[in-house]
């Protein structure tokens, strides 16, 4: 579709700057208007590197969502199919084309879903994510309502696809901005990806328990990684110093917070960006990782009910890989000894202890993130 009827669409769906979860009742809000039938729209999107698909976005006329569900592309055949050949599918009857259980299929069942339309979503020549029609009744994609909704279809998919290049050229233009090289004299580049890893995982946990939807949880993944962005406008020769930094300096150090909320706040307004969730989850991570619920934190001594939960989780991240590996000053602890630490930082009301437990609950998947982005030997 072109640019200026995408842009009508977008206009008469009268889309602001917002989370892609709210673009998407929109759109689906037109849909129904002529197509009642209509009752639930998703969008799951496509891991290339772990080949996983995981839910994103969706909209329920039941309100009823399926949430933190993934699985691997090549366990879903059918869909491997749509996405080789490019294709769009119609099914008539899921019970009749679908009788093995698959946990998607079988939550369709359950919430007497009975037809389908599928879309795969492609950035360029790369599979991006799927998008979902589904319908209460039998039969419900003709050929008119497929090809109106192929129209929408491909206004979702942008929307997505705006989002996600929007979300990605603000973590390579902090990137860039900030020369991570440099910050990662101190924290390297495997660590920030652990902490993205181990962020992502309590998120997912806690989700169900803090109502955290699925574009929230992909959001703290994205933007763990750059928590000490500020960290740029601090003196190398207080970044780098090699011992303990003394009162002037650590003043100094902690000023990287507020730096790094000017970048932020910077970067919204040049790429006019809004209120949209990205940025205030952004933002709250990079104001709040160093903020503790007991108010010893900075630069706002907070307490718990203030902090952000998306703050709350990264500073969990952040203090555990800290003390799980090797840094010029010391050894990597115990598991035995960080579980007793951090157990001690939540009976003293520093850390959220909901976050510890979803992170110490969790041994075979931290053992796993710690596997997959060790720290590489020194050249």
């Amino acid at each position: 579709m072109n640019t200026p009827r995408l842009q009508q669409l977008s206009a008469h769906a009268g889309f602001s700057a917002g989370n892609l979860t709210e673009q998407l009742r929109t759109v689906h809000a037109v849909v129904c208007s002529r197509y009642p039938a209509i009752d639930r729209v998703a969008l799951a999107t496509y891991s290339p590197d772990t080949d996983e698909l995981q839910t994103f976005v969706s909209s329920n006329l039941d309100g009823v969502k399926l949430s933190h569900y993934q699985a691997k592309l090549a366990e879903v055949p059918s869909l491997m199919v749509l996405a080789q050949n490019r294709q769009c599918r119609v099914v008539d009857d899921i019970a009749d084309n679908f009788q093995s259980h698959r946990a998607h299929t079988d939550w369709l069942k359950e919430r007497d879903y009975h037809s389908s339309f599928t879309v795969p979503v492609f950035h360029g020549d790369h599979l991006a994510a799927f998008l979902f029609f589904d319908s209460k009744i039998p039969q419900a994609f003709d050929a008119d309502t497929t090809a109106f909704l192929e129209v929408f279809a491909n206004l979702i998919s942008q929307l997505y696809l705006l989002q996600l290049q929007v979300v990605h050229s603000l973590v390579g233009t902090v990137n860039l901005a900030s020369g991570l090289a440099r910050i990662r004299d101190l924290e390297t580049g495997q660590h920030l990806e652990r902490m993205a890893a181990y962020s992502q995982l309590m998120a997912r946990s806690l989700a169900p328990q803090h109502g955290l939807d699925d574009e929230f949880v992909e959001y703290v993944h994205l933007f763990a990684p750059l928590h000490d962005i500020g960290k740029v406008g601090i003196p190398d020769k207080v970044l780098l110093k090699p011992g303990k930094l003394d009162a002037d300096e650590w003043v100094t150090m902690r000023r990287h917070v507020e730096i790094g909320e000017s970048i932020i706040a910077q970067m919204a307004q040049e790429m006019n960006l809004g209120t949209s969730l990205a940025t205030e989850v952004m933002r709250n991570i990079v104001a709040g990782h160093h903020e503790r619920g007991d108010g010893s934190g900075y630069p706002r001594g907070l307490h718990m009910a203030d902090i952000p939960m998306e703050a709350r989780i990264v500073a969990v991240a952040d203090v555990y890989d800290a003390l799980s590996n090797r840094r010029p000053y010391k050894e990597p602890w115990t598991e035995e000894a960080i579980a007793t630490e951090l157990s001690k930082e939540v009976a003293l009301g520093r850390l959220d202890g909901d976050c510890v437990h979803a992170l110490m609950s969790a041994a075979t998947e931290r053992h796993a993130i710690q596997v997959r982005l060790a720290d590489r030997p020194a050249a």
